[in-house]
């Protein structure tokens, strides 16, 4: 029966793929490159697989290394995690709320959120990652984050629903625009004008504005097309034309000296807030769901 194989032979064999060479190996962990090469052996003797083959007088990894390799990986950042929260402990701090959000959170209602979240909790700390929505899902399955703020219906196996939250939309526009003396507006309000278009592709408000678009048998003229709400809401801002966006990012807007109109026609932008489903949330996360509510609760004035 193979013997498990060792921490040194493990640590030896990590750090010759990390370094490429056994060389930079030994450097890393400060012994010989003959006791290197021997912790080599024996962990290919243990695991019962060559780890390495030589190429031209060089260690190349083979399928089986890489393989043991990236497994390796895994497991040493469980490890690293572990003494993450050891130097918690020991700073005194209750722990990190990891959150993982989709860009439009995070330039809208989050900054709000996590403000309002650390001076309730200020021995808590807060990481924050902002990556595409389907990223943000697989890191809560993989239970890498305590909660994700991802867009639309996604809902992997494995995450438990939170929140579901329907936000309608505004049209934006710089200051001192003419559509401005109105108090709603609709699609064919703003036809003849230039606008900032969110992508059908890669927004599913740029996809709803399509199909009600063609239905209406209307045409945009685009000048400039994104994905990113707050990256629209800048343009239209510099004087590219005018946009729609969610009613988080059109409050942002007009802080930043825009103007915002609500829009008449059905599109939404819809926003889950999702978490690991093996257990029930702490109360840390509790209470950041809590200021999620309060921070999405607001709206664009139609006055």
């Amino acid at each position: 029966m193979p013997r498990p194989p060792s921490q040194r032979g493990l640590q030896a064999f990590r750090h010759t793929m990390l370094t490429g060479s056994v060389t930079g190996a030994a450097a890393v962990l400060g012994r010989t490159q003959p006791a290197i090469s021997r912790l080599l052996k024996e962990l290919e003797a243990d695991a019962g697989f060559a780890l390495f083959e030589r190429v031209k007088g060089r260690l190349v990894p083979t399928p089986e290394g890489r393989l043991f390799f990236d497994e390796l990986q895994r497991a040493f950042a469980g490890f690293e995690r572990i003494a993450s929260v050891a130097a918690e402990i020991r700073q005194g701090r209750r722990g990190t709320l990891r959150i993982g959000a989709m860009p439009a959170a995070a330039a809208s209602f989050l900054p709000r959120v996590v403000q309002r979240f650390s001076a309730a909790f200020p021995r808590t700390a807060v990481a924050l990652r902002v990556l595409p929505s389907i990223e943000v899902a697989r890191l809560v399955q993989t239970q890498d984050c305590d909660l994700g703020v991802v867009e639309g219906a996604l809902s992997p196996p494995g995450l438990a629903a939170e929140r579901r939250y329907a936000i309608g939309c505004a049209v934006l526009m710089p200051a001192g625009h003419r559509l401005a003396r109105r108090r709603r507006l609709g699609l064919r309000d703003l036809e003849g004008e230039d606008f900032v278009t969110l992508s059908p592709r890669g927004s599913s408000i740029g996809a709803q504005l399509e199909v009600l678009l063609a239905r209406a048998g209307l045409e945009w003229r685009t000048r400039i097309e994104t994905n990113l709400t707050h990256i629209a809401s800048a343009l239209v801002l510099e004087g590219a034309g005018i946009g729609v966006a969610d009613l988080l990012t059109a409050e942002a807007h007009v802080a930043r000296g825009g103007i915002a109109r609500p829009l008449a026609e059905p599109v939404s932008l819809e926003i889950r807030l999702v978490r690991p489903a093996v257990s029930p949330p702490p109360a840390t996360l509790q209470a950041f769901i809590q200021f999620c509510d309060e921070a999405i609760g607001t709206g664009i004035d139609e006055a």
